[in-house]
């Protein structure tokens, strides 16, 4: 349950907020707050919560849990109102609309006004801290389809309408002894875990349903071409019945050949391309026969993959609908990257970690640039594809420790893989160290030329790399 307008008023009777001093901001939650205050010759906690079916605001008996890492609007508070007094704080209108008015001295000195705007509306809840001059300085929720974000102008609430339209509430009768906010702090501790539990676990079957309906249209896809690429030896015989000759015969905007299949003893209708001679239209079932051939152990391992992802997120399901702590659950969602913004990635483009090296892969001009500029040093060694178009590969470098043979081959295989000579399963590639780069003025970003490189050629199978990126999978599991 949410706190109605009346329990609101009562609550903030029993334990006024006008006078007492801000001493510090916590944020134990994404949906609440606590002031930590002191006035009328004691400290006191005063938690704010704008969680769905939930919403409330009452003293608290013992201290707040600790956020283990600093939240932005708790750090915003705590520069913006800490040390401040509280001048008045009441309910605007009957409204379920908290208005805190806090005095504080500006980086001047000079006295500032400073307005906590706190709706405890059950699913449209938050908590806004506004300027004097009446714009927002940052939100709790930020919600740009509400306008109530940073910089935005607010419009406090209008006074409802006085002819008593408005449902009439009461305050309930909540069991227990005590002032009633005491009897609201008991019933939110013993219930309030349950209706976390409810709201995280409703928030990972969405994320589930989400990424698990990805995954299987996914699925989907690899296993229709798993069952073209299993033809790979019809593809082969049609190319050798087509240089035999055909007649051509139009269905109405496609045109098929009409021949003997000599490989199964009859008549065989086959699509092809009017334009092209029968030379040409058996060539491209021939590339249809050698994507198919090399794609085939690809496309099963890929497969593999995907229902191994599948499997691995129902387990992530499971394990949070077992778990009976909402902080637990929470835990789990913010690794998952759910509850939270997802982490920062260890480096700007796509790395390996491999038999104990660091491999970066810069994928764009842009990307390039980066590494250029903020991550490699002048020790660590550059590769690149000669006389094509392709990716800039570097290995990280280790004090006093030189780049193992299998590792230089890894990431020149890479070089090549990464580049326009992919197709050619090998070629040469330049290798030198980042100190030995110079920068092309005014030419494209990250563009270098290389001084004092070596040459190394380079030959690779698709299983290769596939073996390459599979044990650097491995590697990132066992950490």
């Amino acid at each position: 349950m949410s706190l109605n307008c009346e329990e609101i008023d009562r609550i903030l009777s029993e334990a006024p907020l006008d006078g007492t001093k801000i001493q510090n901001v916590y944020q134990p939650s994404f949906d609440s707050l606590v002031l930590e205050l002191y006035g009328h010759g004691k400290l006191t906690y005063y938690l704010i919560s704008i969680a769905h079916n939930a919403c409330r605001l009452h003293p608290l008996s013992a201290p707040p849990p600790r956020n283990e890492r600093p939240l932005r609007f708790m750090e915003c508070l705590r520069s913006r109102i800490r040390g401040g007094t509280i001048l008045h704080a009441a309910q605007i209108a009957k409204d379920r609309i908290i208005k805190i008015e806090i005095a504080r001295a500006d980086e001047d000195g000079l006295p500032t006004r400073l307005y906590l705007y706190a709706r405890l509306w059950s699913g449209a809840g938050n908590v806004l801290l506004v300027s004097n001059e009446g714009t927002i300085i940052d939100a709790l929720r930020r919600l740009p389809s509400r306008n109530e974000v940073s910089g935005a102008p607010f419009s406090p609430p209008l006074p409802r309408d006085a002819q008593g339209t408005q449902p009439q509430y009461a305050v309930r009768d909540i069991a227990g002894t005590g002032p009633f906010w005491q009897r609201v702090e008991r019933y939110y501790a013993q219930s309030n875990g349950l209706l976390s539990r409810e709201t995280l676990i409703a928030q990972a079957r969405e994320i589930f349903e989400r990424k698990k309906g990805a995954l299987e249209n996914r699925l989907s896809v690899l296993v229709s071409k798993q069952k073209e690429y299993s033809q790979a030896e019809r593809f082969r015989q049609i190319g050798d019945i087509l240089i035999a000759g055909y007649e051509v015969e139009t269905q109405g905007t496609k045109t098929f050949a009409r021949t003997f299949d000599f490989y199964e003893n009859r008549e065989l209708l086959v699509e092809i391309d009017p334009k092209a001679s029968p030379a040409q239209n058996a060539t491209t079932y021939y590339e249809k026969y050698h994507k198919a051939k090399h794609g085939i152990e690809e496309m099963d391992a890929e497969i593999h993959r995907c229902e191994a992802s599948i499997r691995q997120l129902e387990s992530w399901l499971a394990q949070i609908e077992a778990e009976t702590d909402p902080l637990v659950i929470a835990r789990i969602l913010r690794k998952g990257g759910a509850a939270r913004s997802k982490e920062k990635p260890r480096y700007p483009c796509q790395y390996l970690e491999y038999r104990g090296w660091t491999i970066l892969i810069g994928r764009s001009g842009k990307e390039n640039d980066e590494l250029l500029r903020h991550i490699v040093r002048g020790s660590d060694l550059w590769l690149h594809a000669r006389d094509y178009a392709g990716s800039y590969v570097f290995i990280r470098a280790q004090k006093n420790k030189s780049i193992p043979p299998e590792v230089l081959l890894a990431a020149a295989r890479l070089a090549i893989y990464y580049s326009k000579a992919r197709k050619n399963l090998g070629g040469d590639v330049h290798a030198t160290f980042v100190k030995n780069l110079r920068r092309v003025k005014g030419g494209p970003v990250g563009l270098v030329v290389p001084y004092f490189e070596k040459n190394l050629y380079i030959t690779f199978t698709e299983a290769q790399i596939r073996e390459l990126l599979e044990e650097n999978r491995r590697e990132e599991e066992t950490l």
